[in-house]
């Protein structure tokens, strides 16, 4: 199996970990936190992190067939629900929604993602 690194400057892993794996045509990324104040701005960094890494691996948000989202507050839901909606399009990957406590962080939102590369056709 041939794994290929998918990393950038923009985002870099906070930890022993890669950011991201492409094997053939599928893009694993690790989660990505989000940073700011508000639940709204944490979802808008976070997906811009997922934005970015996808780009170095030939994706776009369109390519995600699913995310693993973890909330630490699920009070946040609806919330971090609409910035969602802005950013993904029809049809929109699967999704799991989790409440979790987000290790060492003042993160409110992590977002792993799955992505299928766009064919060459």
């Amino acid at each position: 199996m041939d794994k290929t690194l998918i990393t950038s400057e923009a985002a870099p892993p906070g930890g022993p970990y890669s950011p991201g794996i492409a094997v053939g045509d599928w893009v694993f990324l690790a989660g990505q936190i989000g940073v700011g104040d508000t639940i709204e701005d944490q979802v808008g960094y976070a997906l811009k992190r997922v934005t970015t890494l996808l780009g170095e691996a030939g994706c776009t948000l369109d390519d995600v067939v699913s995310c693993l989202v973890h909330l630490s507050d699920l009070s946040l839901y609806q919330r971090y629900n609409t910035v969602y909606e802005q950013h993904f399009r029809e049809p929109r990957p699967v999704r799991t929604t989790v409440g979790a406590t987000l290790l060492g962080t003042a993160a409110l939102v992590e977002f792993t993602v799955t992505a299928r590369r766009p064919s060459a056709d």
